[in-house]
C-alpha cells in the first residue's frame, strides 16, 4: 500500500510539471519603446515624409468614427499609385486580403498610426505582402494581427510581414504583436530567395508561431531587436532559421544585439532537417550579442534526425556574445546528426556539445 501511495505521488507530481500552462509575461510602454528607438531613425523618415501621399485624401470623411470600415481597398489604392504614403494617424481596420507593397516604395506609419487585422477564419495571411518586388522600406510599421479573436483553430502561417523573393528590404523599428503565425517571414519564391534584407529594432510580442522564421534569404541583417512571449503552434521560438526545402538558401545570415523574453521553446532556434541530402549544402551564421532570459532553452539546434551518416551539410556558425538566464537550459541539441558544420565559440562546453553531434 505504501509503494502504491508513493508511485500515486510520483505520478501526479510528473502529472503537475507537464500540466504547467505557459504565461505571457506583459511588455512595459518603456521598454517597448526604448527598443523601437524611433528616434534614431527621424531624419530618414521626415525626408521622406515632405514628399508623401496621405491615404487620408482617400478614405470617407466619417472613416475614423464609424469602426465598421474596412481600410483595406483605399490604402492598396493609395499604395498602388504613389510611391511614398502616410498612413492615417490613427488605427485602421484591414482584411485578410493583407496590403501589397510594389516596387520602390516607402510606407510611413505616424505615432498613432495601427493596422488592425480583421478577424479571419483563413489560416494564412500577411498583413503587409512584400512578394517579387526591390527597393522597400517601411518606417515605424505598428501591426496587430487577430490570435485573440481568430474565427478558427487550424494553421500557423499569419503573418505581419511576409517577405518572398524581394530584394533590398528595410524596416525600421516594427511594433509586431498578436498574429497568427509569424511576426515577419522571410523566404522565397520561384526558387529566388529574398535579399538584402535589414531588419532593426523591431519589437515582437506574443505572435503564436515564430517571432522571425528565417527560410529562405541572403545578406540579411537583424539588429537591435527584442521578441518575447512567442507561444502557441511550434517552432515558438524568437528567431527560428530554418530551411524548407534543399532549394532554400541560409547565406550570410547576421543577428546582432537580439535580446529574446520568456519564448515557449528557444530565444534562436537552428533547423537543418530539410537540408538531408546528397547535394551539398553550405549556411552562413553570424550570432553577435544575444540574450536570452526565461525561454525554455537560450538557443535550440536540430540536424538531421535518424540519419547519422549524412554528410552533405557544412559552413560555419559564429556564436559569441551571449548571456542566457533563467532557463531550463542555455543550450538545446536535438538528438540528430549536425553533418559537417562548424561552430565557432568560445563556450568550450557548447563547442564540445555541438561537436559530439558531427559526422564522425
Amino acid at each position: 500500500m505504501k509503494n502504491n501511495t508513493f508511485l500515486l505521488m510520483v505520478l501526479f507530481a510528473n502529472l503537475l510539471v507537464n500540466a504547467q500552462v505557459f504565461a505571457v509575461k506583459k511588455l512595459s510602454p518603456a521598454l517597448v519603446n526604448s527598443y523601437l528607438n524611433r528616434t534614431a531613425f527621424n531624419s530618414d523618415y521626415n525626408r521622406y515624409l515632405k514628399q508623401a501621399y496621405s491615404v487620408v485624401n482617400n478614405l470617407p470623411k466619417n472613416f475614423q468614427t464609424d469602426t465598421s470600415f474596412d481600410g483595406t481597398s483605399y490604402i492598396q489604392d493609395v499604395l498602388d499609385k504613389h510611391s511614398v504614403v502616410l498612413l492615417p494617424n490613427y488605427p485602421v481596420k484591414i482584411n485578410d486580403k493583407g496590403l501589397n507593397l510594389n516596387n520602390n516604395q516607402v510606407l510611413l506609419f505616424q505615432p498613432n498610426s495601427k493596422l488592425v487585422l480583421i478577424p479571419t477564419a483563413k489560416n494564412s495571411y500577411n498583413m503587409l505582402r512584400i512578394s517579387k518586388v526591390n527597393n522597400i522600406k517601411i518606417f515605424y510599421a505598428n501591426l496587430e494581427g487577430d490570435r485573440n479573436r481568430h474565427l478558427a483553430s487550424d494553421g500557423q502561417w499569419g503573418f505581419g510581414i511576409g517577405i518572398k523573393g524581394s530584394d533590398n528590404i528595410k524596416i525600421y523599428s516594427p511594433y509586431i504583436k498578436n498574429t497568427w503565425g509569424d511576426g515577419i517571414y522571410l523566404g522565397q519564391t520561384g526558387n529566388k530567395a529574398s535579399t538584402n534584407i535589414y531588419i532593426t529594432n523591431a519589437v515582437i510580442d506574443n505572435v503564436r508561431r515564430n517571432g522571425i522564421s528565417i527560410v529562405s534569404a541572403k545578406n540579411v541583417d537583424i539588429l537591435n531587436s527584442y521578441i518575447a512571449n512567442t507561444n502557441g503552434n511550434s517552432p515558438q521560438s524568437g528567431i527560428d532559421v530554418e530551411p524548407n526545402t534543399i532549394t532554400d538558401d541560409l547565406d550570410t545570415i547576421n543577428i546582432k544585439n537580439l535580446t529574446t523574453f520568456n519564448n515557449k521553446w528557444a530565444g534562436i532556434l537552428l533547423v537543418f532537417e530539410q537540408y538531408k541530402s546528397i547535394q551539398k549544402k553550405t549556411v552562413s551564421i553570424n550570432i553577435d550579442g544575444h540574450k536570452d532570459s526565461y525561454s525554455t532553452y537560450g538557443i535550440a539546434f536540430h540536424g538531421f534526425k535518424n540519419d547519422v551518416s549524412a554528410n552533405n551539410l557544412d559552413g560555419m556558425i559564429n556564436l559569441k556574445n551571449t548571456k542566457y538566464g533563467n532557463n531550463k537550459e542555455k543550450f538545446f541539441f536535438y538528438k540528430s546528426n549536425l553533418s559537417k558544420l562548424n561552430l565557432n565559440t568560445s563556450d568550450l562546453t557548447l563547442k564540445t556539445k555541438f561537436n559530439n553531434f558531427k559526422t564522425k
